[in-house]
């Protein structure tokens, strides 16, 4: 049996470039991990087996069985495996808990099963199945654009200082459909033509090359990214800014009392993903678990984490990784 850790992610920054005919939306945002983790415990099986320490999770249904039982089919694997997720994220967050265990499973069967395949192989075949997917099996922090899947490195020391790396998580106790707040995006969207160059990107800024971080005076920092095609367009973005954060508050009241309280405390604080999870950043950790505790203490969070910011997933040298992570090919 193997353990293998699943991270949560944050987004350092959220915006919708567009929105297809199909109903997928062009994203362009940027990830970073933390050290706040579900835990997959893996063995090898002559079947398929999925279960949770949140047994409303277990089975087919489960996002982990849904990918490697279609891995399984695409590549004609005859074996299974046996796995037992430990949850630690919360669920409907936007954190990336369900997305991120997906993304663990497939990387420990892609070794177990000996599938040789590399982490572009692994992100194509995931797209499909939710657009967090890939930025797990990229292995790095990354900027992404179309649905997700077009990712490239980002070096988050050049967005967020190292003495800026703690972290408190916290969680209202009250999920969010990812695909419910994207519809009520939509149908605000659609109902305000004036909202079009508004809320949206324009579409020619997908491709991202610079960075930015508020300073002291409100000042917009930007960073070059020097490793990104020439014909990239640069595009600046505030750390923390989110489209979706005002229909995700609107929908949930509890978020936006969360939000309030941390921003009142940590002014770099903001809602990562669809929510309804929010970070901020602290001096240090004592700062952070005085944070954390006031918020307990106040009932706004109901779930909260003291840590760090990660810029590699924590099975870089794990040994199950895809062979190809660390190399300077991207």
């Amino acid at each position: 049996m193997i353990e293998v850790p699943a991270p949560a992610k944050i987004n350092l920054h959220l915006r919708i470039t567009g929105i297809t005919a199909d109903g997928y939306h062009l994203l362009n945002t940027s990830f970073a991990y933390t050290d706040a983790c579900d835990t997959l415990h893996i063995d090898t099986s002559e079947s398929l087996e999925v279960s949770c320490s949140d047994p409303t999770l277990n089975g087919a249904d489960n996002l982990v069985f849904r990918v490697l039982d279609a891995l399984r089919r695409k590549y004609r694997i005859n074996r299974g495996l046996r796995v037992h997720i430990e949850k630690n994220i919360p669920a409907q967050a936007g954190l990336g808990g369900g997305s991120s265990d997906a993304a663990s499973a497939l990387i420990a069967a892609n070794h177990l099963w000996k599938l040789g395949l590399k982490s572009r192989q692994l992100i194509t075949f995931s797209a499909p199945f939710g657009a967090d997917i890939p930025c797990f099996l990229f292995g790095d922090s990354s900027l992404a654009s179309g649905i997700g899947e077009q990712l490239s490195p980002l070096d988050i020391s050049t967005i967020i200082t190292p003495n800026m790396r703690h972290i408190v998580l916290a969680h209202p106790g009250v999920g969010l459909s990812t695909a419910a707040v994207f519809q009520r995006f939509d149908s605000q969207f659609t109902s305000n033509n004036a909202a079009k160059s508004s809320q949206l990107t324009p579409p020619g800024t997908k491709a991202t090359i610079r960075a930015g971080l508020t300073d002291d005076t409100g000042g917009l920092l930007a960073v070059e990214r020097k490793t990104a095609p020439e014909s990239a367009m640069p595009i600046e973005f505030s750390l923390g800014e989110n489209a979706l954060e005002a229909v995700s508050c609107a929908m949930c009241p509890q978020l936006a009392r969360l939000l309030t309280c941390m921003r009142r405390e940590q002014a770099k604080s903001w809602m990562s993903g669809s929510g309804t999870a929010c970070i901020s950043l602290c001096e240090n950790t004592e700062r952070g678990t005085q944070l954390a505790d006031r918020l307990s203490a106040e009932g706004t969070a109901v779930w909260h984490h003291v840590g760090s910011l990660l810029s590699r997933h924590p099975l870089h040298n794990s040994g199950i990784e895809p062979d190809d992570w660390g190399v300077a090919k991207r």
